[in-house]
């Protein structure tokens, strides 16, 4: 709990900061998108950028994200398939040694 409450201070510290540069640069420069020019604010340009690449990193966390969920599922298989082959090994050498004993 205490590491989700550090996010929120940490995230709002952030919000708090950018509005500050925010309002200290009205400076206006032109930003070229794929296809369209505007004139924006220094500001607007940076929450632009800042949200872009929260897209972008999310969109790559969850990519790895995935990879790992289809390894651990992969490894769960896995280990279910060795498991029933060592019960089955020793439930033949059980066997084996019941037969030879009598």
């Amino acid at each position: 709990m205490l590491k989700f409450w550090l996010y929120i201070i940490v995230l709002i510290l952030l919000c708090v900061l950018g509005l500050t540069i925010g309002s200290a640069n009205e400076a206006m420069v032109t930003f070229d998108f794929l296809f369209v020019k505007a004139d924006l604010s220094l500001a607007m340009v940076m929450v632009v950028g800042i949200v872009v690449g929260i897209i972008i990193g999310l969109y790559i966390s969850m990519l790895f994200s995935v990879k790992m969920w289809a390894r651990a599922q992969g490894a769960k298989s896995e280990t279910k398939r060795i498991k029933k082959e060592a019960q089955k090994a020793i439930q033949e050498a059980s066997q084996a040694k019941t037969a030879d004993a009598q």
